[in-house]
């Protein structure tokens, strides 16, 4: 067998080899992406039920505020101060999220 031919035999056993490191690091890829596909999911669907059962128990406040007790006001305006706040938490944690029809990755905004 000719040097030129023996040279190329051994590059195709390297790149053999590399090539079932690729496999195998693209098959860890797309389970990791299936992952963060599923977290990111979840992450999204119980932001969008907390907001509604925040936006329901607001109205509620809202409507009890109006015939409570000086106390009871106070507690009122600091759980809709409380309820804000956890807004403007989803707001912050939206931003790592895909946006609808788009595929952001975390740290990329």
């Amino acid at each position: 067998m000719s040097g030129q031919l023996e040279r190329c035999e051994r590059e195709w056993h390297e790149l053999e080899g590399e090539f079932q490191e690729l496999q195998e690091t693209h098959r860890i890829y797309r389970q990791k992406l299936e992952e963060l596909t599923s977290l990111q999911t979840l992450c999204s669907s119980s932001i969008s039920k907390h907001r509604t059962r925040l936006k329901d128990l607001k109205r509620t406040l809202q409507r009890y505020k109006r015939r409570a007790s000086v106390a009871e006001a106070e507690l009122v305006q600091q759980l809709d101060v409380t309820i804000k706040e956890r807004q403007n938490i989803f707001f912050d944690m939206e931003a790592y999220l895909p946006k609808k029809n788009g595929s952001l990755l975390p740290g990329s905004t």
